[in-house]
């Protein structure tokens, strides 16, 4: 275990190692590389996810704080927060949840795993995720705040953004996934050369891209941004996974050398597939039997594809993809994915 993970509280919620399939037909089909895929998507909190690493950490902190109650915030069909939610309800805690309406708002996906987990919602007029670390936001979740305490509870706000303590320590998650997937690849005696994957909240690939750092790894991490320009993105996760690096006194640091990320598949609005997305989606489902979802995932691949036959890569070179989940967000998104009859 890598040092200063092992001293933080910690909850035992997911099934790892998460399984690294071969993408032997999508490769062939693409022409190579090499593919493997990290199935986040079966960790087994809430139909599974990447997030599920982080709520280890984040609720564990929370449950040893004595919190009983969890607000926070992300667009509407967020895996996070039914990540979360799920944690939240399994702990005994009251999940409250301030959202931005985004593009589906209807419930189905995971609005409707929130309606299933009886979460506390209110759905804010507001579509772009970029104003998710906004004073209006951060009043609303004050306000949330507020209104459990005078019920008796005592809330934990959890935002993704520094300096919260949240933000701090989600990375961790992930700093612990680079030493399970190092090992993975070490026991199937596979070189990896690149891991891809999507950036949001830039959490994940900081937390990868340290423990690989820390780890002595000879393997690049690329994230596929899905929501801010390539430069803000690079200094967002940048900032967080030093950040990280502090909280567990660590002397790694991280820096623009180690951090690649790429914004062509960050589209015209946050959330909303375009038609390589939908076409990525599809590739994937159809040579490996894989959903990917329509915000991330699907995007993230269809980046990776154009990466491919940009020539990034070379047929020989390996590349593993994390699939971070959120299938659930399909049945809400059927109406863009569905081919028209």
């Amino acid at each position: 275990m890598i040092h200063g993970i092992e001293r933080l509280p910690r909850l035992k919620l997911g099934f790892y190692p998460t399984p690294l399939s071969e993408a032997r037909r999508l490769s062939s089909v693409l022409g190579g590389p090499r593919i493997f895929i990290k199935r986040e998507d079966l960790t087994g909190l809430a139909l599974g996810g990447n997030k599920c690493r982080m709520q280890e950490f984040i609720l564990g902190y929370a449950r040893e704080q004595g919190y009983d109650a969890l607000v926070s915030t992300a667009s509407s069909q967020s895996n996070t927060c039914v990540q979360a939610a799920a944690v939240a309800r399994m702990l005994g805690m009251k999940p409250c949840f301030v959202l931005l309406k985004g593009v589906h708002n209807e419930r189905q996906g995971n609005l409707l795993l929130h309606d299933i987990l009886e979460s506390d919602i209110e759905i804010l007029e507001l579509s772009d995720l970029t104003q998710v670390g906004g004073a209006h936001v951060s009043e609303k979740l004050d306000a949330a705040a507020d209104r459990l305490r005078s019920e008796g509870y005592t809330p934990f706000i959890f935002k993704h953004s520094l300096p919260h303590i949240a933000a701090v320590i989600a990375p961790v998650g992930w700093v612990n996934g680079a030493d399970e997937l190092t090992q993975q690849l070490r026991d199937r005696n596979v070189k990896a050369d690149y891991v891809a994957l999507a950036n949001a909240s830039g959490a994940t690939q900081a937390g990868l891209t340290l423990g690989m750092k820390y780890l002595g790894a000879d393997c690049r991490v690329i994230g596929y941004t899905v929501l801010w320009k390539a430069e803000d993105a690079v200094a967002a996760t940048i900032k967080q996974a030093n950040a990280t690096a502090e909280y567990l006194g660590i002397d790694t640091l991280v820096d623009e050398g180690d951090v690649e990320i790429h914004d062509a598949c960050v589209g015209d609005l946050y959330a909303m597939p375009n038609e390589e997305c939908i076409d990525a989606v599809r590739l994937v489902a159809q040579t490996e039997g894989i959903f990917l979802d329509p915000i991330y995932t699907g995007r993230a691949m269809a980046g990776l594809i154009g990466s491919i036959r940009e020539g990034r890569f070379k047929s020989t070179d390996t590349v593993v993809f994390i699939h971070t989940g959120g299938t659930a967000a399909l049945f809400a998104y059927h109406e863009g994915i569905a081919r028209q009859q």
